[in-house]
């Protein structure tokens, strides 16, 4: 299997996704950026690495989209 994710569409912060959505996030945390993969739980972003780990709250997202395998 060769399919790598893709983004679709990037948003801003001003719109989140819908929870338990894998999205890839650009996030700023202490003028620190990073780019992930992951999801939204509530108000939290939590990173996909086989053991959910909880990275930073949806105020410190930069801009995400969702994840294309096709």
């Amino acid at each position: 299997m060769n399919n790598k994710p893709i983004c679709g569409e990037w948003h801003g912060y001003d719109v989140m996704p819908v929870e338990e959505e894998s999205c890839v996030f650009k996030i700023s945390v202490d003028d620190n950026e990073e780019v992930l993969i992951g999801y939204r739980r509530k108000n939290e972003i939590i990173k996909l690495n086989g053991y959910l780990d909880y990275v930073c709250d949806t105020d410190a997202v930069i801009r995400w989209c969702y994840i294309d395998l096709n």
